[in-house]
């Protein structure tokens, strides 16, 4: 493992504790998880006991029961995973300022995955300066880490590819396992003999989709992947009358599968050199530009902040400019749209949890077109997308939707409204693709 550059130090403290504290918030997994790793490198080396928490607070950011039940299922799994490798595993329910500190108090030290979004990194901070105790945070849901690939917001995926591509093998093959098995092993669950539904009273009902949460399921759905699609993914993956995707989107979201385990993986299986390279540049190259952008971002929900110049410029020159159609959310929400492209697009969202990747981007370049301003169009597309999708409230998310309104993207031929940020259109769709194909894929 690269400690120097994928493990940080934030605090240092003199206090001595009675175990080490891994505070389990964004890879919940076991398998290539260099937190966990660390953690127990850790125990190993101050001969301390090594204890995991996991804080379940249903007053998370714009989750509702859609994404608590996919993530409570998850964690309910790894109960039998640390009971395996013999280390004491807790599950508390509350909020993460009142539960961290609570074990920090006893603990040698506390160590924890990094944040790449602005609301969590505050509240890590707010724990952080009120606890004294020694303090790391490692960076294991990416496969270069964040700061390690640029000190800054990039411009687009040409200007962070090359660095990303220069540093590949360093942090493709950083992955190392210790060898620590617990001395005791205690398991406090808060969940446990609950009825799930009665303590999500409180929180907003989203019916679920059919992906079921956990690491092992991310794995079964690796395997399918490889098996059944990776074959012709290059070819394949961008037409949204085919299900060529892999679906674990969802899984790198709430840390149940690591992009390193995706490519150590898809590199066994002997196929066109395309298919690696097209995996490479989905699951590396633009999920970590989507990482840095929200990582270096101050203030994503304002559009005009972050927006590069020229978007910017040529947003307010047609501010004004005349829609011919004009939807409220409520139309939108409940995809009452003149266009049946874009409301099955909006069906599969709320029915599926997902939007396939070429009909999103459409999705998102279609609202623009049809509300008052692009402020608006922002707010609803991220409203929607946090909402309904199982991988919302992502970087991935909230970087394709600012791509919609340029960011990360480049100039193009001056039009009414969207001025010289890219356009799609419905004729564009049917040139290219099956989009009766696509109906009936998503509707049934």
């Amino acid at each position: 493992m690269n400690y120097l550059e994928r493990v940080r130090q934030i605090k240092k403290s003199s206090k001595k504790g009675d175990y080490i504290l891994y505070w389990m918030q964004g890879a919940f997994r076991v398998e290539y998880n260099h937190s966990l790793e660390f953690a127990k490198y850790l125990a190993l080396s101050k001969d301390l006991p090594l204890k995991v928490l996991v804080v379940v607070d249903f007053n998370y950011k714009d989750a509702n029961y859609r994404h608590f039940k996919f993530f409570i299922d998850g964690i309910l799994e790894l109960i039998d995973k640390f009971k395996d490798l013999k280390i004491s595993f807790h599950v508390k329910i509350g909020s993460f300022k009142e539960i961290v500190p609570q074990y920090s108090k006893n603990a040698d030290t506390l160590i924890t995955d990094k944040a790449y979004i602005k609301w969590l990194k505050d509240v890590r901070n707010e724990i952080y300066n009120k606890n004294d105790i020694t303090i790391y945070e490692v960076d294991t849901n990416l496969m270069v880490p964040v700061q390690a690939a640029s000190p800054k917001c990039e411009y687009g995926a040409y200007t962070i590819r090359p660095k990303i591509h220069k540093l590949k093998e360093k942090f493709l093959n950083d992955f190392v396992v210790f060898d620590y098995k617990g001395r005791s092993y205690e398991v406090e669950n808060d969940l446990n003999g609950l009825n799930i539904d009665d303590k999500l009273k409180s929180v907003h009902y989203l019916k679920p989709v059919d992906f079921i949460g956990g690491e092992s399921k991310a794995d079964k759905l690796l395997r399918d992947f490889l098996n059944e699609k990776y074959l012709f993914f290059a070819e394949k993956r961008g037409d949204p009358s085919l299900d060529v995707e892999s679906n674990l989107s969802f899984y790198l979201h709430f840390g149940f599968i690591s992009p390193i385990k995706i490519l150590k993986e898809a590199i066994k299986i002997d196929t066109d050199p395309k298919n690696y390279e097209t995996l490479f540049e989905q699951l590396v190259v633009r999920r970590e530009l989507a990482h840095n952008f929200t990582y270096y971002c101050d203030n994503i929900s304002d559009l005009f902040s972050f927006l590069p110049n020229w978007a910017v410029k040529t947003v307010i020159e047609h501010k004004d400019d005349i829609r011919k159609y004009l939807y409220k959310l409520e139309d939108l929400e409940n995809f009452k749209t003149h266009d049946k492209f874009w409301n099955a697009a909006q069906y599969e969202l709320i029915h599926k949890g997902k939007i396939h990747n070429y009909m999103r981007m459409y999705w998102g370049k279609k609202v623009i077109e049809w509300t008052e301003s692009f402020e608006d169009a922002y707010k609803i597309l991220i409203y929607l997308n946090d909402k309904y999708a199982l991988d919302g409230r992502d970087p991935n998310g909230y970087a394709g939707i600012a791509w919609c309104f340029g960011m990360h993207d480049r100039a193009f031929q001056e039009r009414k409204i969207f001025g010289k940020v890219r356009y799609m259109s419905e004729n564009g769709l049917k040139q290219k693709f099956d989009m009766d194909g696509y109906l009936s894929r998503v509707m049934g």
